[in-house]
């Protein structure tokens, strides 16, 4: 599990067309229905477990007469083992070439703590189930820095879980050979456990390690795409595969949970010295290099989106009357087939040069960068998705140009530019966190 340029990426001022939306939490009543449960086993479980209840008491209990037809009431120890912390993996991950030249498997998994006490993560590895070999590990500060509570809008990580509540583990496996990519993951998770004194808390460990969280690994190649932008100096923000507002996108929606921004990227401009304006610095959006500059279909397809009529946003303000509806502002999506759709965000106001149901080509003019929707800086958000639903697909789906020149990156932790002497030239490859990119123009 490897962290490419840095293990958290800081937040930027653009954020993701969630991001400064409060996170869609859940309530979880567990604890009580739990508690009740194991009352009723504890008081019953006094005696001979075996014995059968008087027939007459138990049919007025349950309201009938016939007594024969009442369940069997079972109490006491049962089989298997104590798992107070659920795992789920919200998605199956695919692999995906980042500019590190590493396959990564980007996904989440979900950890629910049942107990009635504080849950403390100490590691999670993920596990190929026909080896039994760990392929990564989070522990210590890594894991702190890639795990989040549910609802959490602070931006703050923990390893803690409360009773009843949910967190999510981001994770980014990675593999120097597609062919050492296994066919599916699953995770062996430590934890502690402060129980707090009173009813039932000698019930519970104080310590677990269990295995489980297993998914399938998706063996589909990731969509080749043409550049969305062009010239040089383009910066990744929130980009794979960090925790970044992106990844921390998670909404419910139709009682389901998605992670509706995991490989999407918001394209920043830097000068050739890689320094970056922020809103910090500047309100007119004229000084934002990215500002106005073209906007291109990545592929063939068909336009099966276009939404018009938002101004743009002062740099640095954000509105808050907008809905989630209202989050990409001006926008378009396109069908570029095999059930994939590509979302440009952010657009200028009265930009767009395409309809609805117009062809476009790989390379054609969509609109101009503008800095409408929910946004605080000028830049465009992309990201490829399996249903023409900008929030609401179930996948957020991966990606890779086909070429670029690779530049270098931005410091995490404060910004400051690596630049290469000369920049390389990649193919196939998504550009990771803070890379600096030069597209070549169609």
């Amino acid at each position: 599990m490897s962290v490419d340029e840095a293990p958290v990426q800081p937040a930027s001022p653009q954020g993701g067309l969630l991001a400064r939306h409060p996170l869609i939490s859940f309530l979880l009543n567990l604890l009580i229905v739990g508690v009740l449960a194991l009352l009723v086993a504890v008081s019953c479980g006094s005696g001979d477990q075996s014995a059968t209840t008087d027939t007459d008491e138990s049919a007025t209990a349950f309201g009938s007469e016939d007594a024969e037809n009442l369940p069997p009431i079972h109490v006491g120890g049962g089989g298997g083992d104590q798992t107070p912390v659920l795992m789920r993996v919200v998605a199956p991950p695919e692999p995906v070439k980042g500019t590190d030249g590493e396959f990564h498997l980007v996904y989440e998994l979900e950890l629910t703590n049942s107990s009635p006490g504080t849950a403390t993560v100490v590691s999670v590895e993920a596990i190929a189930p026909s080896s039994g070999e760990a392929v990564g590990t989070l522990a210590d500060g890594d894991l702190a820095s890639r795990m989040t509570l549910l609802g959490d809008v602070s931006g703050e990580t923990t390893t803690d879980i409360g009773s009843g509540q949910v967190a999510f583990v981001f994770l980014d496996v990675t593999f120097e050979d597609p062919g050492d990519v296994p066919e599916a993951i699953e995770h062996r998770l430590e934890a502690s456990f402060d129980i707090p004194a009173g009813f039932a808390s000698n019930l519970f460990p104080s310590t677990t390690t269990d295995t489980g969280g297993g998914t399938e690994v998706l063996r589909g190649e990731p969509v080749v795409l043409g550049p969305p932008l062009e010239g040089a100096n383009w910066v990744a923000f929130n980009g794979c595969c960090t925790v970044s507002p992106h990844r921390g996108a998670i909404l419910a929606l139709d009682q389901r949970l998605l992670v509706a921004e995991r490989y999407a990227i918001d394209w920043m401009m830097a000068d050739d010295e890689g320094q970056v304006v922020l809103p910090d610095d500047t309100q007119e959006l004229e000084n934002f290099p990215a500002y106005g500059k073209r906007v291109l279909s990545v592929a063939d397809g068909e336009v099966v989106e276009v939404v018009e009529g938002y101004p743009d946003v002062t740099p640095g303000e954000v509105d808050t009357s907008l809905t989630l509806e209202d989050a990409g502002g001006n926008h378009v999506i396109v069908d570029i087939g095999n059930g994939r759709y590509a979302l440009y965000a952010h657009l200028k106001p009265d930009s767009i040069e395409v309809e609805e149901g117009d062809r476009v080509t790989c390379g054609q003019e969509l609109a101009l960068l503008g800095n409408s929707g929910n946004t605080t800086a000028p830049h465009l958000h992309f990201h490829v998705m399996d249903a023409p639903l900008a929030l609401g697909a179930d996948r957020n789906l991966p990606y890779v140009f086909d070429a670029f020149d690779y530049q270098g990156f931005l410091q995490a932790e404060d910004g400051t530019p690596n630049l290469l002497t000369t920049p390389e030239a990649r193919e196939d490859e998504l550009p990771q966190a803070l890379s600096v990119v030069t597209f070549a123009a169609p």
